[in-house]
């Protein structure tokens, strides 16, 4: 039976307090959590290629006047005859980049898609400043931000206040290119690091995307993020549907069989793209909007091999 012309409007609950009262005990936790997961393992993953002074040792290079005596392998000298100096591996900050997805379609659903992302970010980043690492939060739309002030970088447990105040300031909206906005950071002369890409994805060019921060030496890991609503969509009938991003209407006529032949393209899709990641060792997870934000940080910590 055909439903009146209509115009989809999201729903959502975007006037709920994004970080409520009890968000930085919940920040808390997931530390917590994440200190009993991944002790041990974080500083092995994160010696760097360059040579300085620590406990690892990493190479030798024969001596030149004016080395420090002390790092001379007395060892190597007694069994050679010539004098050598220990390398070793120095330690550095692990540089985690997070690229949030401000376009117009997470503007959209209930629970709200752009609080959930940036609840996301919020503990990503408050992981990362809780072990000292140098977070960014970088907001991607139709381009990258154009000057220093649209994004942040932030270092220390000190600092979660100002990254919450900037995840509180942004806002969604507009067109998107993914590809553009990872190719281009790809492309640009940061340090290498974590890069965690955080989106609905929703677009064709993203895996070519996400293979250009491989090829730089970038760590990627996506967290594709979905409503209820883009999964499992409850309409039938006449309707008249507005594009989140450019603004545009289609006219549209929906019926059961034509609802079963979207779910099953949008399974199709979502599975691809983490076929995709799986293949080319990039870290995935896929979540919706309706599942407690923190259960995905612990399955990303447990499960997905996040920051290890």
């Amino acid at each position: 039976m055909a439903a009146s012309a209509s115009v989809l409007r999201p729903v959502d609950d975007r006037q709920e307090p994004l970080f409520g009262d009890d968000f930085l005990e919940t920040l808390e936790y997931l530390h917590i959590i994440a200190r009993k997961i991944l002790s041990g393992q974080m500083k092995a993953e994160r010696r760097s290629r360059q040579k300085g002074v620590s406990v690892e040792f990493a190479d030798h290079r024969p001596y030149s006047p004016g080395d420090d005596f002390r790092f001379i392998d007395w060892n190597v000298f007694f069994r050679t005859d010539h004098l050598f100096l220990k390398l070793f591996e120095e330690e550095e900050d692990l540089y985690i980049y997070i690229l949030l997805d401000c376009s117009g379609s997470v503007d959209f659903g209930r629970p709200y898609k752009f609080h959930y992302l940036r609840r996301l970010a919020a503990a990503i980043g408050y992981l990362g400043l809780a072990s000292l690492d140098r977070v960014h939060v970088i907001p991607i739309g139709q381009s990258l931000p154009r000057s220093a002030a649209q994004m942040l970088a932030v270092r220390g447990k000190g600092k979660v206040f100002r990254l919450l105040h900037f995840l509180e300031n942004l806002r969604a909206g507009g067109p998107t290119n993914l590809t553009h906005c990872l190719k281009t950071f790809a492309g640009s002369k940061r340090k290498r690091g974590l890069a965690v890409v955080l989106s609905d994805c929703y677009d064709p060019g993203v895996t070519g995307a996400l293979n250009a921060l491989r090829y730089q030496k970038f760590e990627v890991f996506v967290v594709h993020c979905i409503s209820p609503q883009e999964a499992e969509p409850e309409l039938l009938g006449d309707l008249r549907l507005l594009d989140a991003e450019t603004g545009r209407f289609r006219e549209v006529t929906l019926t059961e069989g034509l609802l079963r032949r979207y779910r099953q393209t949008f399974g199709d899709w979502c599975r691809n793209l983490e076929q995709f990641c799986r293949k080319s060792e990039v870290g995935y997870v896929r979540c919706r909007t309706d599942q407690p934000f923190q259960d995905v940080i612990v399955r990303m910590l447990r499960r997905e091999k996040f920051l290890q």
